[in-house]
């Protein structure tokens, strides 16, 4: 009861910050989608070529393993410092909002290659192979944003307060974001052994 009130209460107090986010993530998923009409024919041909590979690799079962793992936690790992590195300062503010627009940008862009070149197949790829780790990258990514966001904007009214405040409120902001970051490394987990069964079932 006590979490779901602090969850209910967390929402209420940052609801401003979360449409903000959103409505960047959105927006970014959709230029991202809409991007890949644009694309060259000789660079689509070259992603063709990856994309079919990645797929084979589904198929042929050798896209398991820890390098994989290791991979994409190292990936999550950057968003996640990057974004928490901004937000201890000021001037992150738009900085923050540019890393979240950028990922949600990737995430169309793929998505809406797979739809242009797979047709039909390519919203099964979709759900099968993105789909699974992204519920859990997107949400932590949008909830470290707003963390981010509320920190920077803290910094800036600690200014002519104490330093003790401002340590302790560095610490807490820290450790959510190594909570998140914990949360990130189930999503490379699922990426790097969920993904890859599910996709080397479908194709």
């Amino acid at each position: 009861m006590g979490l779901k009130h602090r969850i209910r209460q967390h929402l209420k107090e940052n609801s401003v910050q979360y449409i903000l986010i959103l409505g960047i993530f959105i927006i970014g998923f959709i230029l991202g989608f809409l991007n890949v009409r644009g694309l060259d024919d000789e660079v689509k041909q070259y992603l063709v070529v990856m994309l079919d590979n990645y797929l084979r690799g589904g198929l042929e079962g050798d896209l398991y393993g820890k390098s994989i793992l290791i991979t994409a936690f190292i990936k999550q790992a950057e968003t996640i410092f990057s974004i928490w590195l901004l937000g201890l300062t000021v001037i992150g503010l738009p900085l923050i909002l540019a890393v979240v627009f950028l990922r949600a940008f990737s995430l169309g862009f793929t998505v809406g290659f797979l739809f242009q070149q797979k047709a039909g197949a390519g919203m099964l790829l979709s759900m099968v192979s993105i789909l699974p780790q992204n519920l859990v990258y997107m949400p932590c990514l949008i909830i470290a944003g707003v963390v981010a966001m509320n920190f920077s904007v803290y910094i800036v009214k600690s200014r002519t307060s104490g330093g003790n405040s401002l340590s302790v409120a560095l610490l807490a902001y820290s450790i959510v974001m190594l909570l998140l970051l914990l949360a990130f490394a189930l999503g490379a987990f699922i990426e790097a052994y969920l993904s890859p069964w599910l996709l080397g079932l479908c194709v």
